[in-house]
């Protein structure tokens, strides 16, 4: 599945470059100003923000809402040559992009 970030600045492959999405929350101080950042972060071992949001809650819908178009991914049987189909029945995996939300 590819994923296309927040930003629509980075096109990802989920699933073989990049095995994993989590939320992430930093806490920034400057000064004695606090900011709370609630991101997502695709991982391959380092964690790389792909979007942001205002609240932990919709992190986690946005992830959640990842999570049913992953599962709808999965695979078809309709297959780009018509002529091959009575000759090679199979499986294939459907092309999906999944574009995080702007918020």
């Amino acid at each position: 599945m590819l994923i296309v970030s927040q930003n629509k600045e980075k096109v990802l492959w989920f699933g073989r470059a990049f095995n994993a999405l989590e939320y992430s929350e930093q806490v920034n101080h400057k000064g004695k100003k606090e900011t709370v950042r609630h991101t997502i972060c695709i991982s391959d071992g380092c964690l790389e923000e792909i979007a942001e949001y205002q609240t932990k809650e919709r992190c986690l819908q946005v992830l959640k809402d990842f999570c049913g178009a992953y599962e709808n991914e999965c695979y078809t049987v309709e297959f780009f040559d018509t002529a091959a189909q009575a000759t090679r029945p199979a499986m294939y995996k459907k092309n999906i992009v999944y574009e995080f939300p702007a918020e």
